[in-house]
């Protein structure tokens, strides 16, 4: 039980003492990363699998097998023969090195020499494993960028339910003053129904602020593996910086990939040298005297192979080349629409500047305007129509102000992505 406290303890202090760094943290971490790390350790996997068609392979075998007519062991020359042979040549045994039925065991060897194609395919291999380190590292900026605009969305949420909350409160104290009136007489009972509809849609729009809230906490739980049970606060101390595309990276190292991929296949037509060899022992029963014989035989050499014509290997080349225009026109398109796409952001990132400037500057107008206007209305000089008017125009410029400002650190998250900036160097 003690443990279960303790445990359940340290887990809220860990939540509590959550803050941007944390989360940034959690996504280095959590199961997208370890993905991407799997990503890079089957790369180089790859890589080691071609480096591995370069060393000898050896391998054992064995064999029984059953001849229509008596088969030597090994090749043997007619002076080896005749030494079973009768006398005085031979020994008179008779156990010539033929069976029908001959059993063999033994090893061979192989070894590619010169085969211009693994060289190739091995740089093709450490191109791979290039662009599988290039997508992880997108993969995880990608989450960081999601995660900063998650949680600037979760403040939007908050300082919005914070803002319906003091409209609430404000139109809490006028429908207070509106059922004095009524009781007295001074207005008809309509006017406190207006105000108890307008209470009732703040709590029913701050209901569904806390579904979307759970939404929001649920993304950011998914990214970091850290429960939140609020916003954590962001302020910014660096500036984004421009470079090349980080999402470019794995394309350009792909692309360079399936070139490599061509080069190798059109390297299939090239002479290849293999170092072959083998050595077996053979068993039989010759067919002269019945007798049990066994022969050693071996041998080692160098092979050379060239194809003269394949129809299959100029298909593949072809294919190669295609998915290497391919993939060279998809690295085209994503770097025209990313600088699109920067340029777009980067113009929006100043207005939303702009604009998180220029609501402020409202929202002192509009609360001067609504203390004007509740005097007027206490005094009975503006009706309660126009006096809520004015309730929410304060409500509508607050609300402005937040989704400008999460806005603002979505616009800079994405730039931040775009660019491969360290998020962590530009949010604390």
């Amino acid at each position: 039980m003690l443990k279960k406290t303790l445990t359940l303890s340290l887990l809220t202090l860990s939540i509590q003492a959550a803050n941007i760094h944390t989360l940034l943290e959690g996504v280095k971490h959590h199961y997208n990363a370890q993905l991407g790390e799997l990503g890079v350790r089957e790369a180089g996997n790859a890589l080691d699998l071609v480096h591995s068609q370069l060393y000898p392979k050896i391998e054992l075998f064995g064999s029984i097998t059953h001849y229509n007519s008596p088969t030597n062991l090994r090749p043997a020359t007619p002076t080896e023969n005749a030494k079973f042979g009768p006398p005085p040549v031979g020994d008179g045994s008779g156990n010539y090195p033929f069976s029908n039925d001959i059993s063999r065991v033994g090893a061979t060897l192989s070894m590619p020499i010169f085969v211009m194609s693994l060289y190739t395919l091995a740089d093709k291999a450490a191109m791979m494993q290039h662009s599988a380190r290039a997508k992880k590292r997108l993969d995880i900026l990608k989450d960081e960028a999601t995660v900063v605009g998650s949680n600037a969305n979760l403040i939007y949420l908050q300082e919005l339910e914070k803002a319906l909350r003091k409209k609430r409160a404000t139109l809490a104290t006028t429908e207070k003053i509106v059922r004095v009136k009524v009781k007295s007489g001074r207005v008809p009972r309509s006017a406190l129904f207006k105000v108890q509809e307008r209470i009732d849609q703040i709590d029913i729009a701050i209901n569904a602020i806390e579904i979307q809230r759970e939404n929001v906490l649920a993304v950011i739980r998914t990214l970091t593996g850290v429960s939140l049970r609020r916003a954590v606060a962001m302020e910014r101390h660096g500036r984004y910086r421009k470079g090349e595309f980080l999402a470019l990276q794995p394309l350009k190292a792909r692309n360079a990939a399936d070139r490599l991929a061509v080069e190798a296949e059109k390297e299939k037509l090239l002479p290849s040298l293999y170092l072959k060899g083998d050595i077996s022992r053979g068993y039989g029963e010759s067919y002269f005297s019945g007798n049990n014989v066994q022969r050693d035989y071996g041998g080692i050499g160098i092979n050379l192979k060239m194809p003269l014509f394949d129809m299959h290997q100029y298909k593949s080349i072809e294919q190669a080349r295609i998915h290497a225009l391919k993939s060279g026109t998809e690295l085209a398109k994503t770097a025209e629409e990313l600088q699109s796409k920067a340029d777009t952001l980067s113009r929006q990132l100043r207005l939303l500047a702009k604009s998180v400037r220029l609501n402020r500057h409202n929202i002192t107008n509009r609360k001067k305007l609504l203390a004007i206007a509740k005097t007027s209305y206490d005094d009975g000089r503006m009706t309660l129509e126009e006096y809520l008017r004015y309730v929410d125009a304060l409500f509508d410029a607050r609300a402005n102000l937040y989704k400008s400002k999460a806005q603002y650190w979505q616009t800079l998250a994405q730039l931040a992505f775009l660019y491969g900036n360290d998020l962590e160097k530009i949010v604390r």
